[in-house]
């Protein structure tokens, strides 16, 4: 048998590059428009130019781009720790102990577990905000000293949200799961965080998102969404109730 290491998804930023890279044109959306950064951004995800580096995480001299790469989910951390994240961990030590990490040494899994707690105890739309804000103030604090790598070339952050989806009930006012569907990307209070790290342009996967509509089945969601943000305007904010989201798996 092969004794290389089995490989899990999203080991490193090239893997989230790669999944980025495979989103089909109809899976991309650009917000609030189409632009020639947004495009350049796309390009460059969808290439062979881009180099591994400490700080920021990858470059592009073709496209003239600085990509920091970051993940962030909605799991409840009431002890400081993931317990999600903790139990995917023992899984896979579980799994490279294993003999099915022998005959297949070349797959690429993804590990889905459960905490063990109930949904709104496990993940929630406060601590999917609050993660995003912590991660994104955090990576916007190093924005200078991403800049001087490449001077002139813009920054853009490739965020990999592991999250699921959300909705905005109408609580008494209508049928169970009625209400209006979270576009994350359009989030006033995410796309604060954005404006207020700086960054030019942000490429958004989220593969893991899903929306039913009743009586209409799935609802297919942007995998990938690219933001330019110097085109972001007070009026392509939506404001919703952080009261009434609630995730599409409850």
């Amino acid at each position: 048998m092969d004794p290389r290491p089995l490989e899990f998804t999203y080991k490193d930023e090239a893997d989230i590059v790669s999944e980025a890279a495979r989103a089909a044109d109809r899976e991309v959306c650009f917000f609030p428009a189409q632009s020639d950064l947004g495009l350049r951004l796309l390009d460059s995800l969808r290439g062979s130019t881009i180099e591994s580096r400490e700080r920021p995480d990858l470059w592009d001299h073709r496209t003239s781009l600085l990509i920091e790469a970051m993940t962030i989910d909605d799991h409840v951390r009431s002890t400081g720790k993931d317990l999600t994240r903790q139990r995917e961990a023992e899984v896979q030590r579980e799994l490279k102990r294993s003999v099915f990490a022998e005959m297949l040494p070349n797959a690429k899994l993804s590990v889905l577990t459960s905490s063990g707690l109930p949904t709104d105890e496990d993940h929630s739309y406060a601590a999917y905000l609050s993660h995003f804000q912590k991660v994104v103030s955090h990576h916007a604090r190093n924005d200078a000293e991403y800049r001087s790598q490449l001077p002139g070339a813009d920054l853009a952050y490739l965020l990999l949200d592991l999250s699921t989806g959300y909705f905005e009930s109408l609580n008494s006012f209508g049928r169970e799961m009625w209400g209006r569907p979270h576009m994350w990307f359009g989030d006033a209070a995410f796309i604060e965080a954005i404006i207020a790290s700086g960054v030019d342009c942000v490429a958004w996967l989220a593969p893991y998102k899903t929306l039913e509509l009743v009586g209409e089945g799935m609802f297919d969601l942007p995998k990938v969404v690219i933001i330019d943000v110097s085109l972001l305007r007070e009026g392509d904010a939506v404001h919703y109730d952080a009261n009434r989201l609630r995730s599409t798996e409850e």
